[in-house]
């Protein structure tokens, strides 16, 4: 079968990573698959040998709407051209762009929502796009959403032209074990505090702290409102800014639990990182339902509720007083590795792209 990915660029992000993956692993089934860019000429990521990395200079970020017509007319001929059967977009411009140049032509087209599609827009203009957006979005063919919430946003007609995908997981591989209490909570994400609520986090760690002065706290990414958290974080010496690592394996590797209190997600790669490492994992019931995807709580790992500092001392204190149940955590969340593994996803890209057609 003959598939189209399409997105501005190849960049670092989550989507493009699973953009890559879907391209890399489908090409490896015997898809003949096409990865066209269309504003940044680049490749970030690793690609199979077989997957064709095509670059179409159709438009520059934030050109006007004129020049984004054209760009859709330019891709539609492109599409028409090469008789793809399937054409994927994960990202919403996109997908805008995607659905429209495949309406009218055999080829299917097929979109993942990545977000959460319940976090509003602020400021008139951003409104207007989301609403925008979300109509073209459902006048797509075929639908992939990562957890039930995201799917339930959508009316019926989506819903049942949809299917949940979730991330896969590329086991991290641990080259030491912890052979003593090493006390460090940690948590591994992009500063930014209106998602991802490092302010929760520390809060809650300061509290935690009074009863058990030996833990530190660290929290590993870089991002926009690093000063804003350093400045939080400079009141408390055991409150560590790691910075960005490539190694997450061996930083996080011996930690005592793993922590995320975002208020929204996707599927949240850092947890399902962890968990397949080994760590105890808190999380919030962040939005759509990601986290509560991958744990079970008290049996893989310990949910509590968006913005509760108490709930999210008394989750860490539950961890740091109970071994046997931390150990007991901490060896059911690696069960992801199984759950969630490289072949299964695959698979059920493959079977979703090829009933799309």
């Amino acid at each position: 079968m003959k598939i189209l990915i399409l997105n501005s660029d190849i960049g670092y992000g989550g989507a493009e990573k699973n953009m890559a993956f879907v391209a890399n692993e489908l090409a490896k089934k015997g898809h003949e698959i096409t990865f066209l860019t269309y504003r940044i000429n680049n490749c970030l990521q690793e690609l199979h040998p077989a997957v064709i990395h095509k670059h179409i200079q159709l438009e520059t970020k934030g050109g006007n709407p004129f020049s984004m017509v054209r760009s859709i007319l330019k891709l539609r001929g492109y599409i028409k051209k090469e008789k793809f059967d399937v054409a994927l977009a994960f990202l919403s411009p996109s997908q805008f762009r995607l659905v429209l140049a495949c309406k009218g032509l055999e080829t299917k087209s097929v979109v993942s929502q990545r977000g959460d599609p319940y976090v509003p827009a602020t400021g008139g203009k951003a409104k207007v796009s989301k609403k925008i957006n979300e109509v073209v979005f459902e006048l797509a063919d075929a639908f992939v959403f990562q957890t039930e919430g995201a799917r339930n946003y959508y009316p019926a007609k989506v819903q049942s032209k949809g299917v949940i995908i979730a991330n896969p997981i590329k086991p991290l591989v641990r080259t030491k074990e912890k052979t003593e209490e090493e006390y460090r909570i940690v948590t591994v994400s992009r500063l930014d505090i209106i998602q991802k609520r490092q302010d929760l986090l520390i809060d809650a760690f300061n509290k935690f702290q009074h009863q058990y002065p030996q833990y530190t706290l660290e929290l590993y990414g870089d991002g926009q409102d690093e000063d804003v958290i350093r400045k939080l974080a400079s009141k408390n010496k055991n409150i560590k800014l790691m910075g960005k690592t490539s190694e997450v394996a061996a930083a996080i590797q011996t930690a005592s639990m793993f922590v995320l209190t975002s208020d929204f997600e996707g599927i949240p790669n850092a947890l399902l990182e962890a968990m397949s490492i080994g760590l105890p994992c808190i999380s919030t019931k962040c939005s759509p339902g990601g986290a509560e995807l991958l744990i079970e709580h008290e049996k893989n790992g310990l949910l509590v509720d968006c913005g509760n500092a108490e709930q999210l001392v008394a989750a860490m204190k539950r961890i740091a007083d109970d071994k046997k149940f931390a150990n007991c955590l901490a060896e059911n969340a690696m069960q992801v590795n199984t759950i969630y593994s490289v072949d299964c996803i695959a698979d059920l890209w493959d079977q979703t792209l090829v009933g799309a057609k």
